[in-house]
Formats: C-alpha cells, sequence, structure tokens
C-alpha cells in the first residue's frame, strides 16, 4: 500500500515538472542596464526588443503586444496619448467605460478597454499604463487580439499582464 502510494506521489511529481517545463516564459529585463522592470512572455511566442519597446506575437500570431517606455514627465497625460495612439491606428476605436485604475504588482496601473473591427474582424483593443515607484521612466502595453481567439489566449494574456515587475 505504501509503495502504492509513493509510486503515485513520485508519478504526480513527475508530471507537475513536466508540465512545468513545457510552460517555461522568456522574460524581458528592460532596458538591460538598470532595469525599471521585467515582464514575462510564453516560451513559443516571438519576442523582439528595441531602444524603447519590446514586441511580441502569440505562436500563431492572433495575439500581437508591443511594449513602449516612455518618460515620467508625459505619465499625466499617459491615457491621452494612449488613446490618440490608438485611436490613428484603429479606425472607428470605441472606448469602454472610464479608464480602471489601480495597483499592481507594486505599481500604478491603468486599464484602457476599447474594440474596432478591422477587415470584418472584431478586435479587443487593450492598453495598460505601468508607473513604477520612483522610476523616471513608465510604459504602456498594447495589446490587440480577435475576439474570437480570446478563449485560446485570454489566459497567456493575463499571465503576461500580471507577469509585469517593478525592479
Amino acid at each position: 500500500m505504501k509503495s502504492r502510494l509513493i509510486n503515485s506521489v513520485l508519478a504526480s511529481c513527475v508530471t507537475l515538472m513536466v508540465s512545468l517545463s513545457a510552460q517555461a516564459d522568456q522574460t524581458i529585463n528592460y532596458p538591460d542596464k538598470n532595469p525599471i522592470f521585467s515582464i514575462s512572455f510564453p516560451d513559443k511566442w516571438t519576442v523582439e526588443e528595441a531602444d524603447q519597446s519590446v514586441s511580441a506575437s502569440s505562436e500563431d500570431e492572433l495575439v500581437n503586444m508591443e511594449l513602449l517606455a516612455l518618460d515620467a514627465e508625459a505619465l499625466d497625460s499617459a491615457v491621452d496619448i494612449a488613446k490618440e495612439s490608438l485611436e490613428e491606428e484603429f479606425e472607428g476605436m470605441k472606448f469602454k467605460d472610464a479608464p480602471e485604475k489601480g495597483e499592481l504588482n507594486g505599481m500604478h496601473v491603468v486599464f484602457l478597454n476599447a474594440q474596432t473591427t478591422m477587415e470584418g474582424v472584431k478586435m479587443a483593443v487593450n492598453c495598460c499604463i505601468f508607473a513604477p515607484k520612483g522610476a523616471d521612466k513608465f510604459f504602456m502595453l498594447f495589446n490587440v487580439v480577435p475576439f474570437e481567439s480570446l478563449e485560446a489566449h485570454g489566459e497567456d494574456i493575463s499571465k503576461i499582464i500580471n507577469s509585469i515587475k517593478g525592479e
């Protein structure tokens, strides 16, 4: 009886370790020198870093994210900057309600949610504005995803947003 229980526990541990290693993440510290935040993307996503941004897309390219770092002086107008940028990029943008404000992982955060239609496909468009306390930069994470694929990618998107930490 004991050996069956031990074997069962060992098998469960091996299964858990295999599933955890299969879900390894790519963690980006930004900027490389003297980072102000980190963000993690699923291992199979394509991630590209540039001087003031990080871009990522899901393996099936249905989810696209762009993270931009901006100087802290612009923080007061960050919501307006985000709305203007989205309206320039996407025709017919409709914002949902007022921006939601709060804290996440010790940072001030504002969430903007919108929707639009691109080439006949209804899209969810989101912007998260993160302000690490005491940093000279803040950053915006833009996310564009077809509503139909939210079921498949919603958990990844949530994990990515919740992975962001101020350094």
